[in-house]
């Protein structure tokens, strides 16, 4: 019983040591944060013109769900 609790031990300790090194690299890595940096910019601009363009967007999607409608009724 004591050798599958050292192996344990073991086993934790090496996962430890990985998240560690995992961890440091992460932290030092600096790509990560431009590309974080590009989709929030890009977010951003996707909200701005889902707002600017939000009336004519839900005008457009009106229409095309009235012509479906009519198209499914056979009323067109």
């Amino acid at each position: 019983m004591e050798k599958m609790f050292e192996l344990i031990d073991l086993f934790v300790m090496a996962q430890a040591m990985k998240l560690q090194g995992a961890l440091d690299a992460f932290k030092k890595e600096e790509r990560g944060a431009s590309d974080m940096v590009a989709v929030m910019v890009l977010i951003v601009i996707i909200i701005a013109v889902a707002t600017v363009f939000n009336g004519r967007l839900g005008e457009i999607v009106g229409q095309i769900f009235d012509k479906l409608g009519g198209f499914v009724s056979g009323t067109n």
